[in-house]
């Protein structure tokens, strides 16, 4: 290493030109082309079936679809969970599939097993099998205005049209359209009138309405295509097919007998945007695709096209992610440019400006060493890895300040020449400043791969972490000695007069440093080492404390800090089968709410507070969307939902808002606006931009629900017993009501089947798909059904004439009983299990989901208490938790195992410079002082701690194993030496005081601008900056005074042994 470090001072023009490499290659040719995104999107690793069963209940499709997958399905080696969703009109299945296997042919083999059932129902469609992939949204283009739905329609499309040619745009979506359909509806008393059956019907339309080829006719101009056309497209067309040709010649067309209306579908669904009629262009990216370049292009398509759209008709969009990712990103590389002005202001106070500088250029080098790798690591630019190089803004250059500063004061205190001080300086510290950055890479090692569904986001942080400290490593080994070599006073020649005012600084800053150095603190540590027992125990206490402030609940815990949005979701669910009338009286009143709410603000704030409000009846949009691109994936939703709503309170950006309005503190005015309405099943507020699930989530299985249903209210009245419990829900909702068909007996004498009169009954009630045509990019299902006014009649359905084989016509009452029952909205199972979700939100300023927790389960997952009591009333339920709970627990056990075996790497690799056995323990002693500092800064600012906290306390650990590395190095060579324990370590501190002040403060410096920054941009990123920064003033006390106390308490030990060993002999 030696040759290498001595070539390279002696050539300074390929340290130049490397040097130039790496910030050119990295910031102005890889840097352009790193894909840029909000977060990074994992593999979920995850296998999505559906399988439509129109008109079918919740209970029929568990029976029909559901369980015969999860039967057929188990026993797949691959597969970890099955999560099976049976939902009114369709079955949902989840598959989830172990890391380590092989995901494409765990879905090849999935694929085939599904394709290949048979049993399923005669009216159910075909299943869909995909893998689930997130997709990352650009934004949503808004069509709105008061006009007709046709009219909203197509000028949707036709902006579609135009979206779909753009470069940058992937594929998009059209969101709060309805599919359109041509309807046939005929009455009882028609069919009963001119004796016809649906099947009849059905037949004529498709013998009348139809293109067929008729072959080949080969001549000798050419082979001709036959083709027979008579094909229906539109409605019109449809009512002059022939149902049935007279003895007589006349003919009965389809118009004499029913109504054909050429409309949409009859789905209880719509869109409004401040109050008018909207529908949504979702415009999305998949692969490598850029989305702050799709975004610029978006909003200049959306710009240019406001001033010509149709009358009564405007353009907007929202949802802008990009936007979002710019903001943060700004304000990111903002607090990176003040930390790297602060750290080189630093060294410049305590070291030459020529040596300050090449120190500080350690990092845009590092950087630029790192940006070239990333792409090759899959790493994008995002928030986390952002973030990341404002973390190691500090650290990057501990290495290059250990060697500027050996080489500096080789320099000025034995007064070697520059070639002979760099040489030297370098060599002097290449063994712990290798090593040093050896055990930071393993600290962030464990990153790499994290357990649970948010454990892929995090090694986000490593892989841009670790290239930047190897590229330091290299920078402060051959570009840093080179430029050291030749680093004089040119700063102070070129500019004498400001020269001269540094040079005092440094001479004042650096003789007041040594002064209280010698004046308080050597005597300190030497007091601290005559007393160095106590000195340990107070250390201890001091620890033991701080664990006690989390324990306690004086520091808060949540496990995931809150990221707040920008869009407020008012969510709201009312019982199953609630008319969409009633829906949209309920959300309209939210409406109002919100709208009254945005002019009022708006009205009285400088600047603008609310810019728009989406309503949605029928369907919960935002809701779906945030969770289709949550960890855990989309939420099953069944195809008809009347009885849900929301409101989306959609706010300006946060710091055009700064001081003014949050969105919690939008909900909190909502929350009590709009009060407690009457019928609501759940009204529910949030505003997080991303969630690792409910704090509170308990999962319940069983067979039977009134089990599930007893464990589960009572685990929801003792859950309302805790302070901070909020929005508590479950999952077992009661579904629409269900009229069942039972036959009697007299059914069999007229030959009649359940099969039968099911068809007969959902012809005319769901209706028949007779055909299915392409009109345009329309794709239309041609319905053939009862009039609506008969369908909305339940009498009709007892009356309904059921048609025998032999002709004959029945009324429904005479061969089947009709009960009305209560059925269930929907039915999870999980690997088989019926189960029923409870989940809650908890107020973290009263209580926290780890304290309730903590109350309802043991440490070894076992029900204790009034929990315990529950469940042992019903012994055949079983729970689980899940949601942030289970995330946290699978997490942290994680992190914990990953990082002890982190530990035990760097005691091995300590070991190895330092060629002992117990000299390592010095150093990892240090390591948990790190997370007193942590949880003390927690407390200090106010903030709880989460697993982002834990993940600096990682980052943290690297550079307390430097500083401390380095100072029981010195401390070595001087007892190699000859100098006593004692004397070594006073030395040591002494000479290594300045580099660890520097270190420590340049690290806090780097992210100090992070730290106080109050922004809700960069507030769900504090907790780390909060471990890290606070935590390495507190590590630095203690690397100065901990670390020599106790290496001279291990030499106690060693000598003890020692001793012993020579009685002995």
């Amino acid at each position: 290493m030696r040759g290498i470090v001595t070539w390279f001072v002696k050539n300074s023009v390929p340290a130049n030109l490397f040097m130039f490499f790496l910030i050119v290659g990295g910031f102005f040719i890889s840097y352009p082309s790193i894909k840029a995104e909000f977060f990074p999107v994992p593999d979920p690793k995850a296998v999505t079936i559906i399988v439509p069963y129109p008109g079918a209940s919740a209970s029929e499709v568990e029976a029909s679809i559901s369980s015969k997958i999860e039967d057929r399905l188990e026993g797949v080696s691959g597969i970890k969970k099955i999560n099976s969703n049976s939902l009114e009109g369709s079955g949902i299945i989840g598959i989830r599939v172990y890391a380590s296997a092989d995901f494409d042919n765990t879905f090849e083999e999935i694929k085939t097993i599904v394709d290949g059932i048979t049993t399923f129902p005669e009216n159910s469609e075909e299943p869909i099998v995909k893998k689930l992939e997130i997709t990352e949204k650009v934004l949503d283009v808004v069509i709105h205005g008061d006009v007709d739905e046709n009219v909203l329609l197509s000028v949707t499309k036709s902006i579609n049209n135009e979206i779909k040619n753009l470069s940058e745009v992937s594929f998009t979506e059209i969101n709060g359209n309805r599919n359109r359909e041509i309807s046939i509806e005929i009455s009882e008393s028609n069919l009963e009138k001119y004796n016809l059956t649906f099947d009849e019907i059905a037949f004529a339309i498709n013998m009348g309405s139809i293109d067929l080829p008729g072959g080949i006719i080969s001549s000798s101009k050419g082979d001709l295509l036959i083709r027979t056309v008579g094909q229906s497209y539109i409605g019109d067309e449809f009512k002059e097919i022939v149902v049935r040709t007279n003895a007589n010649g006349s003919t009965l067309l389809l118009k004499d007998i029913a109504t054909i209306k050429d409309t949409f579908e009859e789905v209880d669904k719509f869109f409004m945007w401040d109050g008018t009629k909207a529908m949504f262009i979702s415009a999305n990216l998949v692969g490598s695709q850029d989305v702050l370049k799709a975004a610029d292009q978006l909003r200049n398509f959306v710009k240019n096209k406001k001033n010509d759209m149709p009358e009564n008709i405007q353009i907007d969009y929202w949802y802008d992610q990009a936007r979002f990712l710019e903001d943060r990103i700004n304000i990111l590389y903002k607090n990176f440019a003040i930390g790297m002005c602060l750290v080189l202001l630093l060294l410049t106070l305590f070291l030459k400006p020529s040596v300050a500088f090449w120190v500080a250029m350690g990092i845009p080098i590092s950087f630029g060493g790192a940006l070239i790798l990333l792409p090759i690591l899959g790493v994008t630019i995002n928030v986390l890895s952002t973030f990341m190089f404002i973390v190691v803004l500090g650290i990057v250059v501990d290495d290059a300040i250990i060697v500027g500063e050996n080489v500096f004061r080789r320099r000025i205190k034995l007064n070697e020449d520059n070639f002979t001080s760099t040489i030297k300086g370098t060599m002097e510290v290449m063994l712990p400043v290798f090593f040093g950055i050896l055990t930071t890479i393993v600290v962030f090692a464990p990153m790499l791969d994290l357990a649970g569904d948010t454990g892929p986001i995090w090694k986000t942080f490593p892989l841009t972490a670790i290239p930047i400290l190897i590229f330091s490593l290299i920078e402060s080994t051959t570009i840093l000695p080179a430029h050291l070599n030749h680093a004089g006073e040119w700063f102070q020649y070129r500019f004498v007069k400001f020269g001269n005012v540094l040079r005092s600084a440094r001479n004042y800053f650096s003789d007041k440093l040594y002064d209280f150095v010698d004046k308080n603190w050597i005597p300190l540590v030497k007091k601290s080492i005559l007393k160095r027992y106590q000195t340990i125990s107070i250390f201890v206490g001091v620890l033991m404390v701080s664990f006690s402030l989390l324990a306690g609940g004086w520091v808060k815990w949540q496990f995931f800090p809150v990221l707040e949005a920008e869009e407020i979701a008012i969510v709201i669910d009312l019982p199953e089968g609630t008319l969409i009338s009633k829906t949209e009286e309920i959300t309209k009143l939210v409406e109002n709410q919100a709208l009254l709410l945005k002019d009022e603000l708006n009205a009285t704030n400088d600047k603008k507070i609310i810019s728009h409000v989406l309503t949605t009846v029928g369907d919960q949009y935002f809701s779906a969307q945030e969770a289709a691109n949550s960890p855990t994936g989309p939420s099953a939703q069944a195809s008809s939902t009347p009885h849900l709503g929301e409101v989306v309170v959609l706010l300006t950006p946060a710091d055009s808002r700064w001081g003014l309005t949050g969105a919690y503190d939008i909900i909190s005015i909502l929350r009590e606006r709009i009060g407690v309405i009457p019928g609501v099943e759940r009204l529910n507020f949030s505003a997080n931009i991303f969630s690792a699930g409910k704090p509170i989530h308990f999962e319940f299985s069983g067979n039977n629900f009134d089990d599930l249903n007893e464990v589960v209210n009572n685990t929801k009245s003792l859950l309302n017993s805790y302070a901070g419990i909020y929005d508590l829900t479950d999952t077992d909702k009661i579904g629409k009501n269900e009229l069942q068909i039972e036959l009697l007996p007299a059914a069999e004498s007229y030959g009649l089947t359940t099969a039968m009169i099911a068809k007969q009954v959902r012809q005319a009630f769901y209706g028949e798909e007779v055909q299915r045509i392409q009109r345009q990019d329309d794709d239309i299902k041609v319905m053939l059904k009862l009039t609506k006014n008969e369908r909305d009649n339940a009498r009709t359905l007892e009356n309904l004439r059921i048609r025998t084989g032999n002709g004959i016509k029945i009324p429904l009452y005479a061969v089947a009983n009709v009960k009305e029952i209560r059925g269930k909205s929907a039915i999870k199972r999980i690997d088989g299990k019926r189960v029923v979700e409870v989940t809650s939100d908890v107020d973290i300023s009263k209580n926290t989901s780890s304290m309730i927790l903590s109350s309802m389960i043991g440490p070894e997952g076992k029900p204790i208490r009034d929990f315990k009591s529950i469940l042992n009333r019903e012994p055949e339920v079983s729970f689980s938790l899940a949601g942030e709970a289970a995330e946290q627990a699978e997490q942290l056990q994680d992190i914990f195992v990953k990082f002890g075996l982190a530990i035990f790497t760097i005691y091995v690799l300590l070991a190895i410079p330092l060629q002992s056995y117990f000299k390592p323990l010095i150093i990892l002693s240090a390591i948990p002082f790190g997370m007193v500092g942590a949880i003390l800064g927690h407390l200090m600012l106010f903030q709880p701690m989460s697993v982002l906290s834990l993940l600096g306390v990682v980052a943290l650990s690297g550079v307390v194993v430097n500083d401390s590395l380095l100072l029981v190095v010195f401390v070595n060579r001087a007892k190699e030496r000859g100098e006593s324990t004692l004397k070594a370590v006073i030395d040591a501190v002494r000479s290594r005081f300045r580099p660890v002040i520097l270190t420590s403060l340049t690290t806090f410096l780097g992210i100090a601008p992070l730290l106080f920054n109050r922004s809700t941009q960069v507030l769900f990123l504090k907790p780390m900056a909060i471990s890290l920064g606070i935590g390495i003033l507190f590590a630095t006390f203690v690397i100065l005074l901990l670390v020599p106390v106790s290496y001279v308490i291990i030499d106690d030990f060693i000598n003890l042994i020692s001793g012993k060993r020579k009685k002995g002999a």
